[in-house]
């Protein structure tokens, strides 16, 4: 009798340390992401600290804490980042793993086209599931990268196996850039607003594939080739009087190029906001005068 009680209390302790620890992070990191602007900087720093995240899919009702490494240390309480894998908003493979029977569970109800949000300091994305497959552990080849953003889902499979379960249960999913058809995005995927620029010094722009225009004067740019799919960009910067070309090379929308003028050494800052099969847009933000 009191060997099974010392079982269910060490059941009941097992299961409950990982459901406050959640609860308590949540908090955490919700504090965080409205404590300052969302900055490829801040994502990193917290990823230095442990934190990367937080991955949900809305369709499952999951929810998890992301933090860096795959040890049971870090399974036992959240999912981790696999290392040497892409972080969210970089270019590549984001690996994410987690245990089967906790935060996980629900990837066996996983389909095509649900909805895969990574909330991290640097901002949020957003992924859309296009396939899931089932490998042997040694398979690593999943989490390599491949033309496009993407995220890749593991966990031990199958899911009611007892025991160290002898296969890997894999969900490929791609970022999403722009709108978000076939499922409202924007009520199951609420995104934080972009931090908020002065008008005075932010300048609009459109540009047309194999065209170019001047943005201010001694700025300009031009875009040679466009990529919906991946929501990325070739081109080019001219900027005057340093007589300087910024190469635009595999661009991908919301990420900064910050450039300095040799002349006043202030900061400028280009970002592409959308991508279309013909032209981009976006704004570049100009310094204070």
């Amino acid at each position: 009798m009191w060997g099974g009680l010392v079982g269910v209390v060490v059941w009941l302790a097992a299961n409950a340390i990982p459901v406050v620890w959640q609860w308590w992070e949540n908090g955490v990191f919700e504090s965080e992401i409205h404590r300052e602007p969302a900055t490829p900087a801040r994502r990193h720093a917290s990823a230095r600290n442990g934190l990367v995240g937080r991955l949900s899919i809305p369709r499952l009702r999951v929810s998890a804490i992301v933090r860096e490494g795959t040890g049971e240390d870090t399974l036992g309480l959240a999912v981790g980042h696999i290392p040497s894998t892409a972080f969210p908003g970089e270019p590549g493979n984001v690996g994410v793993a987690g245990h089967r029977d906790t935060l996980f569970r629900g990837l066996r109800g996983i389909r095509e086209n649900d909805l895969i949000r990574f909330e991290t300091l640097g901002g949020d994305y957003v992924y859309r599931v296009e396939s899931t497959e089932v490998v042997k552990p040694r398979d690593v080849g999943v989490l390599k990268a491949g033309p496009y953003s993407e995220l890749t889902l593991v966990t031990c499979y199958p899911f009611n196996f007892v025991g160290s379960a002898p296969d890997r249960f894999i969900v490929k999913a791609r970022e999403v850039t722009g709108s978000v058809p076939e499922q409202t995005a924007a009520e199951e995927l609420p995104r934080r607003a972009p931090p908020q620029t002065t008008p005075a010094n932010k300048v609009d722009f459109t540009v047309g594939r194999n065209h170019s225009r001047q943005l201010a004067p001694g700025i300009s740019i031009g875009v040679t080739e466009t990529d919906t799919t991946s929501g990325r960009v070739d081109g080019w910067m001219w900027v005057m009087p340093d007589r300087r070309t910024i190469w635009l090379r595999n661009q991908s929308t919301q990420e900064p190029v910050v450039f300095y003028g040799d002349r006043d050494g202030k900061r400028r800052e280009l970002r592409i906001t959308s991508v279309a099969r013909n032209a981009v847009s976006g704004y570049l933000l100009l310094p204070d005068e």
